[in-house]
């Protein structure tokens, strides 16, 4: 046989082990002699969890040595250190450390920038916080600008669409917004990123509509480019450290999903814009892996500012600035500081 070469001291040692599974529980039988099994052959010892009986027999017939049932102990009889609490055994899923270092980024919700709000103060504010936080990314999830001026709500024709901004008066603005929130960076330079909303999304809707030659959306990319933003179309994700950003998740055809809907089709932790609520919401996924969760930015806008279309009532709207650390695929922190304290503490 096989086992005739055996050395006493390998023989001894699985000995050894199915005495310590029967110390820490295990029920004598087959069960504790399977997890023996597994654990001889993590060191080696043979290839096969089932030949530990034919070990246990020659180890018994060459050595004189077999498994001592007595040292069994009933998980719940076993007795703790002194001075150490009681803990019941229980599964377990720990989670290793993720690789590289946190990500921490500073994420601004819809400032909606007009210029039927010329004090652009809120822009420094949001500016001097991220360089006071030293933050290595700065996201606008859209709609810094508003761009009434290729409003379809409102026709030219009316007495509130007399009101509406030019296209130039609308980029000035925006510019002055990016000369506050400069301001307030200071020397900080962060890298910048905008997921263009449904605002600036106008530029590109009136240039289908009025195809003669000028591109809107193109101006306003540049716009933004001056000012070392990179930006990504209206509905499409980018990610930084596998997390994703954009202005609202959409559905196949392209429309904007409701609130319940974006953690339940949520395939990776996802912040977004829009709904201006600063919110967090988690939907159940079955599997061995973390539910994705869906973060609103809330809005940038002056503190307690409402438009005029959503302000006939109680509002979940807010205004501030979030903070993601994010590490390994997921957001590891997320904190929200609303403007009025901004305003306090930068005004």
């Amino acid at each position: 046989m096989a086992f005739t070469s055996t050395p006493a001291d390998k023989l001894a040692r699985v000995v050894e082990i199915v005495n310590t599974v029967y110390a820490e529980g295990f029920t004598p039988g087959r069960g504790a002699l399977s997890e023996a099994g597994r654990r001889a052959v993590g060191e080696g010892h043979f290839s096969n969890p089932i030949q530990i009986w034919n070990w246990l027999e020659r180890a018994k017939s060459r050595i004189g040595l077999e498994p001592d049932e007595t040292l069994y102990r009933p998980r719940q009889y076993r007795h703790a250190v002194p001075g150490e609490p009681v803990i019941p055994s229980q599964d377990h899923i720990a989670e290793p450390e993720p690789e590289g270092e946190p990500i921490r980024i500073a994420v601004i919700g819809d400032a909606h920038d007009s210029p039927h709000l010329p004090d652009k103060a809120r822009f420094k504010w949001l500016g001097a916080y991220v360089a006071e936080h030293g933050f290595e990314w700065v996201v606008s999830v859209g709609d810094w600008m508003t761009m009434d001026c290729f409003s379809s709500h409102t026709d030219r024709a009316t007495f509130e669409g007399r009101a509406k901004p030019t296209f130039a008066q609308d980029i000035d603005s925006f510019h002055a917004s990016q000369r506050a929130f400069r301001e307030g960076l200071g020397g900080h330079k962060p890298k910048l990123l905008c997921t263009l909303g449904n605002h600036e999304a106008r530029a590109w809707r009136y240039d289908n509509f009025h195809p003669d030659g000028l591109s809107h959306g193109l101006l306003v990319d540049e716009a933004f480019a001056q000012w070392g933003w990179r930006t990504s179309p209206y509905g499409e994700y980018r990610f930084i450290g596998g997390v994703a950003f954009v202005h609202i998740p959409q559905n196949a055809m392209g429309r904007a999903l409701t609130a319940s809907q974006r953690p339940n089709k949520a395939m990776v932790d996802t912040i977004h814009g829009d709904d201006h609520r600063a919110t967090q919401m988690t939907d159940f996924k079955s599997g061995p892996f973390r539910s994705p969760t869906v973060y609103s930015a809330a809005s940038a806008l002056p503190p307690g500012y409402i438009e005029g279309f959503a302000n006939k009532g109680g509002s979940t709207w807010r205004s501030g600035i979030c903070e993601a650390t994010v590490w390994g695929g997921h957001v590891r922190r997320w904190a929200f500081e609303e403007m009025v304290l901004l305003r306090k503490r930068y005004g």
